[in-house]
Order: structure tokens, then sequence, then C-alpha cells
């Protein structure tokens, strides 16, 4: 016997269009934007004044700058935290209750006062906070912490960036801009097929070159950049 099953025409659109609207729910939005891990700040404090400006900031890549500038004189620093580090680093200032302070601070004025701002995008899911402050305040305790925290990525870069050569730790990435002993510039364009290599166009020449990995050191004397991509 054979028992046949007809659908009901008027149910069929309706299963069409929550189709539709499922479809259309879970297909990512084609507008989303990529964060680059590069360029995005996790800690970072400026602290300004007249002549002196010292810059210290945790990227989300591990990478940690310090920009010095006096008068004219510029200087910049770079290191490499493990994702082991950057994690001590970024659970010692969620352990920290802010709730209470006051993220605009005293905001003191006079050309001789450093002023300091640390910002902070710690949380996920939250937005990020900035709090000002002097540089020599008597600050709170939990902000005490915080700037601590800070004062310790300063350390950390002084001591490991080098005066010369690549950052402690370097491992390059697409985009970096390299000086070679020569003083030529070079850009990393990633690694080659075998993953043993790395290839490098020249910046002001169209030059070519390919560099073992275990050898980046002996050619290259400083990392000048590292590019943001949107």
């Amino acid at each position: 016997m054979t028992i046949g099953i007809q659908a009901d025409r008027t149910v069929l659109p309706s299963i069409s269009l929550c189709l539709t609207v499922l479809l259309l729910t879970v297909t990512p939005s084609s507008g989303a934007t990529h964060v680059d891990r590069r360029s995005h700040e996790l800690i970072r404090r400026e602290c300004r004044a007249v002549i002196d400006t010292e810059d210290v900031t945790l990227f989300a890549n591990g990478t940690v700058r310090l920009i010095a500038k006096h008068e004219e004189d510029r200087t910049v620093q770079l290191t490499e935290l493990t994702p082991d580090e950057v994690q001590a680093f970024l659970r010692r200032v969620r352990e920290v209750d802010l709730s209470e302070e006051d993220p605009a601070g005293l905001n003191l004025q006079g050309d001789w006062v450093e002023q300091c701002e640390l910002y902070l995008d710690v949380a996920e899911g939250e937005e990020p906070t900035r709090y000002r402050f002097g540089r020599y305040d008597s600050l709170s305790l939990p902000l005490s912490r915080v700037n601590r925290v800070a004062d310790d990525l300063l350390e950390v870069v002084k001591e490991r960036a080098p005066t010369t050569g690549l950052p402690y730790g370097y491992v390059p990435e697409p985009g970096d801009v390299l000086e070679r002993v020569d003083g030529v510039l070079f850009e990393v364009i990633g690694l080659t097929g075998d993953k043993k290599g790395i290839e490098l166009i020249g910046v002001e020449q169209p030059l070519t070159i390919y560099i073992l990995n275990e050898a980046i050191g002996q050619h290259f004397k400083a990392l000048v950049e590292r590019r943001e991509f949107p």
C-alpha cells in the first residue's frame, strides 16, 4: 500500500521566509572590522612636559614600545613579551578595582608640570578607560598599583631592548621595516615557501632578498617601524 503525502502549498512560502531570516542571522556581516593585534593598545602610559615625553605601550601582539623625546631628540625601543607574560601583566591590572577612580583626574596646569595619561583596554567587552594625573602625584592605592604595571613595562623594555640590534625575542612580521647593517631599509614580506627563510623587499630600491630565519640578527641592526594595516 502506498501512502501519499502532499505538502500544504500555503506553508511553503512561510518556511522559505524563515530559512531566509535564519541565514541572514548567522551570516557574518561583511562590514565587520578586523582588529590588528600589532596596533591594538592594551596598556599605554604617556607622560608629557614641555621638552620631554615618555610613552610606554603594550600591544595585543606582545610588543612593548617605548618612545622617549627630549627637545629634538627622539628614540624608539621595542621588545617582545611571550603570551604568558602578556597575560600576567593584564591579570595584574584586572585584579585592581578602579570603579571609584575619577578618569578625569586632577587636570593639572602649567608648562613644567609633567602630566600623564594612563590608557587601559584590558576588559573584554568593555570600553577602554583613561586616567590623568601628575607624574609625582600621591595616587590612590588602586591607581598606584596600575601605574606600577606601567613602570614595570617600562623597565622590561629598557632592560631587554638593545641599544643596537633587533629587539629581544624579535619575530619578523609582514610590514616590519628593518634597517640592514649597511643602513639600507627593507620591508618584511613574509616567510619563504619552506618556512626556513624570510622574504624582504627594499623600501627605497626594487631589490628582493631572502634571509634564513636564524640569520636575521646578523644582517639587520634595527626594527625601524611596524606598519599598521587597516
